[in-house]
């Protein structure tokens, strides 16, 4: 099974990704990465990339800058203390390459027009996060079902020897999570998938076949807090 190091750093990567395609230069410590200023909605301002980061560490970082989010990695923070409260708790996760992928789903395409990256950003509530620059990236697949007009869809980003799987939306398809390991086998063969999911998306992942490899945790700037 693959280390969680290797889910955390590719989503620190796609994160750089995203950043860089609104024009934002991303800066990184040892053991933090961060931006100088905010984030792409959705997105977080700080990351921790090692288990070995602490609260301190990521306070020192932040500086007198103004930070909304941080994403916890490792779930071993606290950030109480430094005005910020808890958003989320996720899982990492991991699937295995698929090595019978003769029956992956035609219907799946890679979105290649500005077109149908709007229609999956519209589909997805990503209109203002995804980038037409995203397109020229080599790294960078966008995935698109459509069935009768409904669209699914997710993201990969292929980096730290592994494929990171992100924004997976459907709104038909249930079985969206047993539809992407074959996928993307497909297209990236005999690499390992890591992702991070909760709540229902978590469950819907686990139970198609993916494994939990970690916990992390999103901290927003709490709002009862004036520094």
């Amino acid at each position: 099974m693959i280390h969680v190091d290797n889910a955390v750093l590719n989503n620190i990567a796609w994160c750089g990704i995203v950043c860089e395609s609104h024009g934002l230069i991303p800066i990184s410590s040892e053991r933090v990465w961060g931006l100088l200023s905010k984030a792409p909605e959705l997105y977080p301002d700080i990351i921790t990339s090692s288990r070995h980061t602490t609260s301190d560490e990521v306070h020192s970082f932040i500086g007198d800058r103004q930070i909304f989010s941080i994403k916890d990695s490792f779930a071993n923070l606290n950030m109480v203390p430094y005005g910020f409260t808890v958003l989320l708790d996720a899982e990492w996760i991991c699937h295995d390459p698929v090595a019978d992928v003769d029956h992956v789903q035609s219907e799946w395409t890679v979105v290649s027009s500005e077109e149908d990256l709007a229609k999956w950003t519209c589909a997805s509530g990503l209109q203002k996060v995804l980038k037409p620059k995203l397109l020229e990236r080599k790294d960078v697949n966008i995935f698109l079902h459509e069935n009768n007009g409904e669209l699914s869809g997710f993201i990969v980003n292929l980096s730290a020897n592994t494929v990171g799987i992100s924004n997976v939306f459907s709104n038909t398809n249930k079985k969206i999570w047993s539809d992407i390991a074959p996928i993307v086998s497909s297209y990236f063969p005999g690499i390992q998938m890591v992702g991070y999911e909760n709540g229902d998306d978590l469950t819907a992942a686990l139970l198609s076949g993916w494994a939990s490899i970690g916990p992390l945790r999103v901290w927003i700037k709490s709002h009862d807090c004036s520094n």
